[in-house]
């Protein structure tokens, strides 16, 4: 991922964070690290669904 667009995700996450706590929800650093491993192409979407849902079930 090159820097502009590290730097692109990285304000669109910080962004959506913002929204979604005026929203009432709890994000946390755990949360926008799984996303991060998304977009870095670290984990593959059915990856990053599968722990998404484990880490809803854990609530």
């Amino acid at each position: 991922m090159s820097q502009l667009n590290e730097e692109s995700y990285e304000k669109a996450m910080l962004n959506a964070k913002a929204s979604m706590e005026l929203s009432g929800f709890s994000i946390t650093e755990e949360h926008l690290e799984l996303v991060r491993a998304k977009l870095k192409g670290e984990i593959t979407e059915e990856e990053f669904l599968k722990i998404a849902l484990e880490k809803a079930k854990e609530k």
